[in-house]
């Protein structure tokens, strides 16, 4: 009677197994971190201004994609902020960029819209937010 009270007594547990789309989307992300970093290091006329700029989300998703590959709280957090800096930055880059040419706006969907729409399309379901964050542990009285 003993052994059936302690498995009552126990919490639901919850299972923290990270799905395998987040692993290939970290892998997506590093290798296409890894290839605009290999691209603009190979310019020669590259400005000082621009690198800034083009590093800023080039470094944001090779460390989410860092963070989700070892299974880390924070990449999850910080997926989801640079998926939103992502659509910001391409939203204004369309909205208020010098150039409405068709070639460069298809440039900057491929370099911040697709990259922000894997990693929410990703990071939101619940088995990968649960994976985690570890939510809806609820503890047994």
């Amino acid at each position: 009677m003993s052994a059936v009270h302690s498995q009552a007594a126990q919490p639901p547990r919850v299972d923290r197994r990270v799905p395998w789309y987040v692993y290939l989307v970290a892998i997506l992300l590093l290798g296409w971190g890894t290839l605009v970093l290999s691209v603009w290091v190979s310019l020669k006329d590259s400005n000082n201004s621009q690198w800034v700029r083009v590093m800023i989300p080039v470094a944001l998703e090779l460390v989410t994609g860092a963070g989700l590959l070892f299974h880390r709280r924070w990449a999850w957090v910080l997926g989801i902020l640079t998926s939103v800096f992502l659509i910001e930055e391409g939203l204004r880059r369309v909205i208020f960029g010098p150039d409405r040419e068709l070639i460069v706006l298809f440039a900057w969907t491929i370099h911040f819209f697709i990259p922000a729409i894997v990693i929410l399309v990703c990071l939101l379901p619940d088995r990968a937010r649960l994976a985690f964050l570890g939510e809806g542990q609820s503890d047994a009285s």
